[in-house]
């Protein structure tokens, strides 16, 4: 079974390319059938479809998952992917090809794949930079300000805000509770160019 990696997206661009990829991408998704055959959970909004909409062979790019949530505003077209093992970067560079006027902000992450990455360093669509894994919630934080409130008042213990002082208070909380039912996890979204992507 493989490792499944999460990713928000949003393009930015001229409103024609951004209406022409949103026309695409829905048009494959409300299909009866899939462009594609394939062997995916959701088949009309496999990857491979669109990969092959935009005219290339989708052997050729990554596109082992699936895209939800697709929704145009006036000067954005947003969805989510879930892919195996990674993200999906060769496609959103072969959208950028497609599509010139268009650039694209990203945050990825996967558990298992224990990676969180985004690009987009100022925070324009994705704010969050810190994540706590804390039984039954999720918390996703902006600052490490707040992301040290949230483990203070769940460990409820004081926590200075850094993210030395935050990986130490939940590692000890782990040690102190080994029969927790889950341990407690900190994560810190890394901010990283496109020239970094791998396909």
């Amino acid at each position: 079974m493989s490792n499944p990696a999460f990713m928000s997206v949003c393009f930015e661009g001229e409103r024609r390319e951004l209406k022409s990829l949103y026309g695409k991408m829905k048009r494959l998704q409300e299909r009866k059938k899939p462009l594609v055959e394939n062997g995916f959970y959701c088949p009309q909004r496999w990857l491979g479809n669109l990969v092959t909409r935009l005219g290339v062979n989708w052997q050729d790019v990554y596109c082992k998952g699936e895209w939800d949530n697709l929704k145009l505003t006036d000067s954005c077209l947003y969805f989510f992917t879930e892919t195996a093992w990674q993200p999906p970067f060769g496609l959103l560079k072969l959208i950028q090809k497609c599509y010139p006027s268009l650039s694209f902000y990203f945050a990825a992450e996967g558990d298992d794949w224990d990676v969180y990455i985004t690009n987009d360093k100022d925070g324009r669509h994705f704010k969050s930079r810190y994540v706590l894994d804390m039984e039954p919630d999720i918390e996703y934080c902006d600052t490490i300000e707040g992301a040290c409130t949230h483990l203070a008042a769940y460990i409820g213990k004081p926590v200075a805000a850094n993210w030395t002082a935050l990986w130490e208070a939940a590692e000890k909380w782990n040690d102190d509770n080994p029969d927790a039912d889950w341990p407690l996890n900190v994560k810190q979204f890394k901010v990283i160019s496109n020239n970094e992507l791998w396909d």
